[in-house]
Formats: C-alpha cells, structure tokens, sequence
C-alpha cells in the first residue's frame, strides 16, 4: 500500500511538472509573438507627382502647393516624422532607431514642379522625400530653352542642388522605361521578349539610370521605383542583382516591415486619391 502511494505522488509531481512546462512554453511563445509584434515597423508610404498653382491642370497626379503643404503642417502637428530610405535601411540593417510615427514622401518622374513648389516646402518644413527621375528626361531638360512647372522635368543641376541639402534622395525610376503602348510597359517583360533579352535590356537601361545620377550627384541610388507599377516574374530578382536595397510598388496598402527584405516590397499610398490626414486616420 505504501508503495501503490508513493507511485501516485511521483505521478502527480511528474503530471505538475508537465503542466508547468507547457504553460511556461505557451507563456514564452506569447512572449516572442509579441515581441516580434512590437518589433514590426508600421511605415506609410506617400506617392506624390506633381504640383501646380493652376487648378484647371489638378488631376490625379497632380495636387495644388497649398495641399501639399497642408500634409507636411498635418505630419508635424500630429507628431510624425518624415524619414529618408537611407534612414530606412539603416534601421534593418544596422538596428539603428527610427523616429515615432515614420512616413516616407516620394515624388515620381522629377518635375520642375519639385524642384519649384515642392523642395522650398519641404525645407520650411524640414522634411525629407524620395524623388526618382526618369533619366532621359534630365538629359533632355538641359537642351530645354523654354520651360514651364506644369510640363516641364527638373535640371540635373536642380536634382543636386537638392539632393545636396540633405533633405532629398534620388531613386532609380529607369533611364529610357517610362513608357507604355507598343508592348511596352514600363519595367515589365515585352510580349513575345525571351527571358535573356529582357534581362538584357532592363539592366542595360537601369545601370544607365545610375550611372547618370552618380555623375550629376555623386551619389549612388539605394531604390528602385516601378514605372507604373509594372513589373513581370523575374523584374524583383534582376533589380536586386543590381545592388539596389529598396523597391517601390503603387499599391495602396500600409507597410508592415519586420526584415531587410520587406524593403523590396514598399508600397504607397497614392496622394491625390486621399489627403494624408486621411490616408493616416485610415491606418492608425
């Protein structure tokens, strides 16, 4: 009898030790969840073009200076932080802090309108941008003899006077790809192009895109930006054999970043389809 007893208290400690160690388990792998949860970066993205002083011209890419505006007083009275992708990269890559509430400005094609309406702004305000050219149009802008903010595309001279504020960075937006109709879209695979040829031909014209901005900046692009938003199977793999640490998408969804190689996949929220006080009340 007393060794039928003995047999049920060692059941009973080996059961409570079971016990305890799955509670403990299942108590360490909430831990890690929200640890990891904790750690995951909440970025918002804003995808600007243009802005112009003439309202017959606002559209869809295009919004008035005193809009833009309105957004930059509405991050810093609301407490965000606009942040550049060098300050992005850094983060994952090297751990180092990022300011509460971050937001990432970017401005597609160059226009004059950047460099005339928008760069003054974004210096009263202190706040940094993205802004991604298409090469060829800074190639040919030098050769303009008239030229007009609503049409017109930024200088390479402009393009460094800005980037050497330290407020704004160039991204690759492709030297000579900006264009659709022909069977061609942007960035993305030609019907009937084999697999070599496209690689060939993307490439060609991205280190083209670089070369031309380290030449006229000194500095080397970190992103890559989707003409369009269009891309094919094998265009994520080809830009980042070329060294770049960022791509940007038009998708208009929030971005929760948790490793380096989210950065491949930011997308942005497009500004003239909703105000940035909205785009950020929507996504608290």
């Amino acid at each position: 009898m007393q060794s039928l007893s003995c047999k049920k208290i060692i059941r009973s400690l080996l059961s409570a030790v079971i016990v305890s160690a799955v509670m403990f388990s299942m108590c360490s792998c909430k831990k890690d969840t929200q640890v990891c949860q904790e750690e995951a970066l909440k970025l918002t993205v804003i995808m600007y073009h243009g802005l112009t002083d003439k309202h017959s011209r606002q559209n869809q890419y295009m919004i008035s200076p005193d809009s833009f505006e309105d957004d930059l007083k509405f991050l810093k009275e609301n407490g965000y932080h606009t942040i550049s992708v060098s300050e992005l990269i850094l983060h994952f890559k090297d751990k180092r802090p990022l300011p509460e509430k971050p937001v990432l400005i970017t401005f597609d094609d160059g226009y004059l309108n950047n460099y005339t309406f928008a760069f003054p702004l974004l210096k009263k305000y202190n706040a940094k941008a993205l802004i991604s050219p298409i090469g060829i149009s800074a190639d040919e802008a030098e050769k303009e003899k008239y030229r007009s903010a609503d049409w017109s595309q930024c200088r390479w001279s402009e393009l460094m006077e800005m980037c050497n504020s330290g407020l704004v960075e160039l991204g690759n937006h492709t030297y000579d790809l900006h264009k659709t109709g022909g069977g061609k879209n942007g960035a993305a695979k030609m019907y009937g192009e084999d697999e070599q040829e496209y690689e060939k031909r993307l490439k060609e014209d991205v280190i083209t895109a670089n070369e031309a901005i380290i030449k006229h900046t000194g500095k080397t692009p970190q992103a890559f930006v989707y003409p369009f938003g269009a891309k094919s199977g094998s265009t994520e793999e080809i830009i980042r054999s070329l060294g770049f640490s960022a791509i940007f998408d038009c998708e208009n969804k929030m971005n929760i970043l948790t490793s380096q190689d989210d950065l491949y996949h930011l997308h942005r929220f497009i500004r003239a389809e909703k105000t940035v006080r909205r785009i950020c009340s929507e996504n608290e």
